[in-house]
């Protein structure tokens, strides 16, 4: 019988937030928040201090937020969640021009801000990951307007969005990660905010995108994820 679980968590560093995706997986019996160059690869752990906040659903507790240690890697769970949203600590990365264009780039972020990055004399970005389990539907109780989610709408569905501040993201590029693709599929969405999937994957898949604005002589971004089973 489950009797508790325990969510394990990814260091991630300043610099290796840029490189890294990062989920939150299912495992027997606890979950755990991961970074890894190709997904579902684990490559490195976080303890509390980088989490800005973990929240998860339980039926029929409602939301939970969940206790994190700074010295450990382990917070305790009373059942079995329905969903879960992780988000870590925003940080700021400066990097040399070049290295912050070649982030923006990998990530199919707008090339008018790739421009915009080029002709800076440095790359300064406040930076932070938000990690979901699965999509969110939106006005439930994870659902958090004023960052960018992966939602689902009502009678909508097996269709993905992404939205923040209750309005669509039009034309942001989205990967969808595979372990039997050796590569990232890179799709955009449309109008409405919906996620094009150029092939339905059999299993767990990651879909991950970066949301970039221009803050004048810096950038301000978040990585956002969300696991699919299909």
């Amino acid at each position: 019988m489950f009797k508790s679980t325990t969510l394990g968590v990814l260091l991630v560093i300043p610099i290796s937030a840029m490189a890294h995706l990062t989920w939150v997986s299912p495992e027997a019996g606890y979950l755990k928040l991961s970074t890894g160059h190709h997904f579902p690869t684990q490559e490195l752990e976080v303890v509390g201090q980088y989490i800005d906040r973990i929240q998860c659903q339980f039926e029929p507790l409602g939301v939970k937020a969940l206790a994190t240690p700074s010295d450990s890697a382990h917070f305790s769970l009373p059942s079995p969640p329905e969903n879960c949203l992780a988000q870590l600590k925003a940080t700021q990365i400066t990097l040399t021009t070049k290295q912050g264009v070649q982030h923006l780039s990998e990530n199919k972020v707008d090339p008018a801000l790739v421009n915009k990055a080029k002709r800076n004399e440095q790359f300064i970005e406040n930076y932070f990951k938000s990690a979901q389990l699965k999509v969110i539907q939106i006005n439930s109780p994870l659902y958090q307007p004023d960052i960018a989610q992966f939602v689902s709408k009502p009678n909508s569905g097996d269709d993905i969005y992404l939205f923040k501040n209750g309005s669509p993201l039009a034309g942001v590029s989205v990967g969808l990660e595979h372990p039997q693709i050796p590569i990232t599929l890179w799709s955009k969405t449309d109008t409405n905010g919906k996620v094009k999937l150029l092939l339905k994957p059999q299993g767990l898949a990651l879909l991950r995108a970066l949301i970039t604005e221009d803050k004048g002589d810096s950038f301000s971004s978040q990585f956002v994820s969300v696991l699919i089973d299909r």
